[in-house]
């Protein structure tokens, strides 16, 4: 998703954008939709895969081991959406996304503990989606119920936040000239 507006920029389908009846509410959520059932797709595989061959236990209601996916996923689009408009060519685009990707790796729990950081980057981690994500999922999975629920919320939170911010971004660089 990080290269979709940057692709469309560099291609013209951006000018077309701007002069059609397409609006960039109805562009950014054709883009959450597509990514997003993408994504669903390969969320519901790798959880098949973890029960079944790993023999994973996930001992809370799938209802909301899903709800916390989707919101995990609609984050991550938010923030994959963010990068591409903000980008100016395909190799700023690569390179922002390779920055959070390696950030998402480090501070968010993944593989170190974020009690391990210095306070600041305690803070800083909060704003990536994943680091939500892995905790909610892991006391989903790992516990049957979820230990901090402000991080729901704060997962929710950050899902609205960037795909507004990344919404009026767009509809802002879609305004005719």
């Amino acid at each position: 998703l990080a290269l979709s507006i940057v692709r469309e920029r560099t291609s013209g389908a951006m000018d077309l954008f701007r002069v059609s009846p397409i609006r960039a509410t109805e562009l950014v959520l054709g883009k959450v939709i597509a990514f997003g059932l993408l994504g669903s797709f390969v969320a519901a595989i790798s959880i098949a895969l973890l029960v079944t061959f790993l023999h994973v236990p996930i001992l809370a209601p799938l209802g909301l081991v899903a709800l916390v996916v989707l919101l995990l996923l609609a984050a991550s689009l938010g923030l994959g959406l963010l990068i591409s408009v903000v980008s100016g060519s395909e190799r700023q685009a690569v390179q922002l996304s390779m920055l959070v990707l390696l950030a998402s790796m480090f501070f968010s729990g993944f593989v170190l503990r974020i009690g391990e950081f210095e306070r600041p980057v305690q803070v800083a981690s909060a704003f990536l989606p994943v680091t939500h994500g892995i905790s909610l999922l892991q006391d989903l999975f790992l516990r049957g119920a979820i230990s901090q629920p402000w991080q729901l919320l704060a997962l929710a939170s950050l899902a609205l936040a960037l795909l507004l911010i990344s919404w009026a971004l767009l509809r802002r660089e879609m305004r005719p000239a």
